[in-house]
């Protein structure tokens, strides 16, 4: 058992075990995706290594042919430790964007049984958890990577504030880490405690079966997150960012 989830390194197999992208190409030192409309973290480019490790020019390039013969614009996913390769897309003109914080907490830490018929699992989702990830823009493409996350135990977190449908969120789980992902709670019911409560129900989840650790990817602009997240206890091991050319999207 890992004393402490050190760094986004450590996450990148959780990652990319429970959010898995629809197909991936080992090309030298990179592991390039099909383009996929779930978004930039199943599609973008990747050292297959968490290590800082030399990326040459030549191999940057047959990445870049790679995703060009795909149709799309080069994307790469960086974690803050790969200073190298971050250098070598700085100097061929890659912009930064969505710098991803990695949080962590011993799950059993925060396992609580919420009220009442305020937040449970379920496997599959309902038709309502599904119409709330679709009105915060969790669309069909991104809730298709849950579906086929099939190598991880996996659950779905339903959530209701006053008797009514408000929340929603999907979790897996890889060796003793789980990660939580698409937690979402319609605007009627923010700020009453409901996410905090998924929160709590989805590291009981995660302890019972067999995680010691719960993880969550937090993009940096998204402070209120982030407070949610401090609240708990959580903790800040490490962050992502994507790097590409003006002009692209990341996600």
């Amino acid at each position: 058992m890992k004393d402490w989830i050190a760094s986004m390194g450590d996450l990148t197999p959780v990652l990319e075990r429970t959010w898995p992208a629809s197909r991936t190409y080992r090309n030298g030192p990179f592991v390039v995706t099909d383009p996929d409309a779930g978004g930039s973290r199943v599609s973008a480019a990747r050292l297959a290594s968490s290590e800082n490790e030399e990326a040459p020019a030549g191999d940057i390039e047959s990445a870049e042919a790679m995703m060009m013969a795909q149709g799309r614009a080069p994307l790469f996913r960086v974690l803050d430790t790969q200073t190298t390769l971050n250098a070598a897309l700085n100097v061929r003109g890659y912009i930064t964007r969505d710098t991803t914080i990695a949080m962590v907490i011993n799950s059993a830490e925060i396992a609580a049984t919420p009220p009442p018929v305020t937040a449970f699992e379920i496997w599959p989702p309902l038709a309502i958890q599904n119409e709330i990830w679709e009105a915060s823009g969790i669309n069909a493409a991104r809730r298709a990577i849950m579906d086929r996350a099939e190598h991880c135990r996996k659950t779905s977190l339903f959530g209701r504030i006053a008797d009514k449908p408000a929340g929603a969120a999907y979790i897996g789980i890889l060796h003793e880490t789980a990660m939580l992902h698409a937690l979402e709670v319609a605007p009627i019911a923010r700020r009453k405690g409901l996410a905090a409560h998924i929160m709590r129900t989805a590291a009981a989840w995660a302890a019972d079966n067999g995680a010691t650790w719960l993880s969550i990817l937090v993009t940096q602009q998204n402070v209120a997150a982030q407070g949610l997240y401090t609240s708990l206890g959580m903790k800040p091991v490490g962050t992502y960012h994507y790097r590409e050319k003006e002009g692209g999207t990341a996600q």
